[in-house]
Order: C-alpha cells, then structure tokens, then sequence
C-alpha cells in the first residue's frame, strides 16, 4: 500500500474515533470519490466497528464482559460494504455545494471494459468470423487505432448483426467515442447496445445503462441521466455503489432529493 493510502487509512481511523474536524472529513471523502479501489481496504474496518458498536449497545450491563463471536467472513463483507457506502453518502450529501458532479463521473473508461468474445475470456480457440472481429477490434483499441476498431465494431454491426454481437459492437463503439469526449455519438451507441441486449446479457446492460448515464451528464442531461442511472442501480451489479451516489447527487441539483427513500425512488 502506497504512503498515501497508508495516511487515508490513519485518516480513517481517527474519523471514527471523531479526531478530524469537518475540513479534514470532507477531503478524506473526496479521496475516496476519487479512488473508489480505497473502500474495498477500508470496508472491513468500517463493518467491524459498526458491528461491535451494535452489539456493545444491545447488551445489557451486567453482560459487557461476554465473549463476541466471529461472524463468517461473507457476512462481515457485507455489513461492511453497505455501512461504508452508507457513511460516504451521508458525508459527501451533508455539504452538498461543496461537491462537484464531475467527481461522480467517469474521465476515462478502461479498455477491459470493451467487450471481445466470449471465446478468448474462456481461452478457447474455435471461434466465429463476428467473435474474430471483436477480437480485433479490441486490439486495435488497445493499440490506440480506435478508427479502426471502429470500422471492425460497424463490420460486425452491418454483417452479424445479431445476439450478443450487435450488442457487444455497439457497446465497444460507445466505450470508444466516450473515451475521446464524443459523448453525443456515445450516447447514440449505447442505446443501440441497450435496445439489441437481450435479457440474458446482464453485464452488458449494465454495462450500458450505466455508461450512458455518464455521457448525458456530460451533456448536460441531467434529467435523462437520473433515469440511466436508476436502470443501473437496479442490476444490483459492480455499478451499484457508484450509481447510488451519482444518483442521489443528480437528485440534489435537480431539486427532487429525499435521501429517506432511496429504494421506495428506485423502486418507483
């Protein structure tokens, strides 16, 4: 761990003992808006203290001194994801106009986004000529050729158009042209993918949805973008923390917050 994230974790522990003055709180969780990969280090902690705390309260006095079991390791995981997103939406809403919208967004999306066949993430050799495309697509991109990973996304688009590939090139082509800030023919492809995917193909929805919602805040679509970004939440995927938080801040600057009930709005 860098000396960085070592004094991030300092931080943290002298904010729960409430050490750090308001200042120091709210840069401690713009780091965290900066560098989500912090909370999976700092989760357990922050699960554990909630959890002795909440046993320490519902014991009676003249049992403080007995033993606190172990819970399973899946279990401490949990409570501590859903308390740390919890503390860090409580924290960065508390003074909203001190937070930009540009900190919940996505500056650049990483290549291992882009969508290949499913052939080469099993390692398998037999392929079809659309998987082939992709493939090659991918390394283009990679190789930062990105016209021309877009010319072979449109082969696969005009010639195979069909399911998950119609999907997948679509997908490809937004991930490209949102990464080179043209986020008006990002937009156009990832409602492509999204109108192609079919249900089965979760990931990529997701995928999508989500996406889409950071281009049309790009855009200035605020309104189209809390719509998006509630389509991501509910897959209850790898962007729901990060959709919970672009979504109620989206719903702060648009006037329409009522943090109380966030799922009965998700819901909705």
């Amino acid at each position: 761990m860098s000396d960085t994230n070592n004094q991030i974790r300092k931080q943290i522990d002298a904010y729960l003992n409430g050490q750090l003055s308001e200042k120091e709180i709210e840069a401690l969780w713009v780091e965290f808006a900066k560098n989500p990969d912090l909370l999976d280090e700092l989760e357990i902690e922050v699960g554990v203290r909630k959890l002795l705390e909440e046993r320490s309260d519902s014991l009676k006095p003249g049992d403080r001194a007995a033993d606190i079991h172990a819970l399973p390791k899946w279990t401490w995981h949990a409570v501590a994801a859903s308390v740390l997103v919890l503390v860090a939406f409580l924290q960065v809403f508390n003074d909203p106009p001190k937070t930009e919208l540009s900190e919940f967004l996505v500056d650049h999306i990483p290549a291992d986004q882009i969508e290949t066949s499913d052939g080469i993430r099993a390692k398998e050799m037999i392929i079809t000529p659309a998987d082939s495309l992709l493939n090659l697509g991918f390394n283009a991109s990679l190789t930062g050729n990105t016209d021309q990973a877009i010319e072979l996304f449109d082969d696969v688009i005009e010639n195979f158009d069909t399911e998950p590939y119609g999907s997948k090139a679509y997908l490809n082509k937004g991930i490209i042209y949102y990464n080179k800030g043209d986020y008006d023919q990002s937009i156009e492809a990832f409602n492509a993918a999204i109108e192609r995917v079919e249900d089965s193909n979760l990931m990529i929805a997701e995928k999508a949805w989500w996406y889409l919602a950071n281009a049309l805040v790009n855009v200035g679509q605020s309104r189209e973008a809390l719509t998006a970004t509630h389509k991501t939440y509910a897959y209850n995927g790898i962007f729901r923390d990060a959709a919970f938080l672009l979504y109620q801040k989206l719903n702060y600057d648009l006037g329409y917050s009522d943090y109380d009930n966030f799922e009965e709005q998700t819901n909705q």
